[in-house]
């Protein structure tokens, strides 16, 4: 886990990861990946007795039983600038991947694709916000030197007050306010005394907002409340909207503040007074990011996302918030591109996911049994 400090230390816009939730996440008998029924390996990579590279591979049976797709993925990558190692390193996860009966290997992504994902292309400088990952610009060359095609391009958006257009977004909020004036629509903030009836709308719209979308893996309201108690010390209900249209789920939006930036400052170590300086900045925070943003198929005509986008830019306006993140997008998402464009919103960074098929064989094995 503390590789990446020995690659990335000095590179001014990598954020530590946070050791203890790595700890958890990582652990088969408290990480919520491994406890619902999936699985997955993990190795070290050692030249002359000095770690010079990581990676883990993933079977996430909720992912297959979404797409049938025979994908699995690899995740956790890290690695010196050294073709070798990193070819090592991943046909060992690809001969394990082939045992889990998987013929495709995919990432790199942790756990799945809406956990950290991808490899940076571009805008390497920009530090990312909690969620969201940051590699170093020689990745990219690794994965392809080891077979590795481009999959999907991930889209990162930033917009600010700085650079918005005032008239264009009068003119949304003014459209935003005659959708909320339809009787049936109320859009309304979480409710922290009603957890799990919040967690089973989240769920409910979760699965039939992003049904249609490449890699998306569904989230159960057990799972939405384990992420509530993971980040409830930090989580704003003003920045959580939820939309019912005649008193069904209709849609939800959730945005969170930048840990990255707290994060960043105390090095990834919550002790010994890590925590204390976590809590401290966190009404500090001006960077926020939007994490969660769907309407249901059949409400989809309502402009929900109109009244989502304006409440949030209220509210962060109201918090003195200085950037706000909508992140990732697939490449091929044209109605969220456009929405977001037209909010003024502007793409300042790009992530890619590879991937290879393992109907080849690599004679991976001789990597496995051979030290560098």
């Amino acid at each position: 886990m503390r590789l990446p400090w020995a690659l990335h230390a000095g590179q001014p816009a990598w954020v530590p990861p946070l050791l203890a939730d790595q700890r958890r996440q990582l652990d088969p008998r408290r990480g919520e990946y491994f406890r619902a029924g999936n699985s997955g390996a993990l190795w070290l990579a050692r030249r002359d007795g000095r770690v010079v590279g990581r990676i883990a591979a993933f079977r996430n049976e909720a992912h297959l039983r979404s797409h049938a797709d025979g994908a699995g993925f690899f995740g956790f990558f890290e690695c010196v600038d050294d073709a070798v190692v990193a070819r090592r390193l991943l046909a060992v996860a690809e001969e394990w991947l082939r045992h889990a009966g998987l013929d495709r290997a995919r990432g790199p992504a942790n756990f799945n694709i809406q956990e950290e994902a991808g490899v940076l292309l571009d805008a390497f400088d920009l530090q990312p916000m909690l969620g969201m990952t940051w590699t170093p610009p020689y990745y990219r060359t690794l994965l392809e030197q080891a077979g590795y095609a481009p999959c999907r391009d991930l889209r990162v958006y930033r917009t600010d007050w700085a650079t918005e257009r005032p008239e264009q977004a009068e003119r949304l909020m003014r459209v935003a306010r005659l959708v909320e004036q339809r009787g049936d629509v109320v859009v309304r903030n979480l409710d922290l005394r009603q957890l799990e009836r919040e967690s089973r709308h989240l769920a409910t719209v979760f699965a039939e907002a992003w049904h249609d979308n490449w890699g998306h893996v569904p989230i159960s309201a057990a799972e939405f409340l384990e992420l509530y108690q993971r980040y409830q010390t930090f989580l704003v209900p003003e920045l959580v909207y939820l939309a019912e249209v005649g008193g069904e789920p209709a849609g939800a939006f959730v945005a969170m503040p930048d840990l990255n930036v707290p994060i960043k400052a105390i090095d990834g170590r919550l002790w010994p007074l890590g925590w204390w300086k976590l809590l401290r900045a966190r009404k500090k925070i001006t960077r926020y990011r939007a994490m969660m943003m769907g309407v249901r198929p059949q409400y989809r005509r309502l402009g929900l996302p109109l009244i989502f986008i304006t409440r949030c830019r209220e509210e962060l306006r109201r918090r003195g918030a200085t950037l706000l993140e909508l992140s990732w997008v697939l490449d091929d998402n044209v109605e969220i591109i456009s929405s977001v464009e037209r909010l003024g919103a502007r793409q300042v960074q790009t992530l890619r996911l590879y991937e290879k098929s393992l109907s080849r064989k690599d004679s991976p094995s001789a990597a496995a049994e051979h030290p560098f």
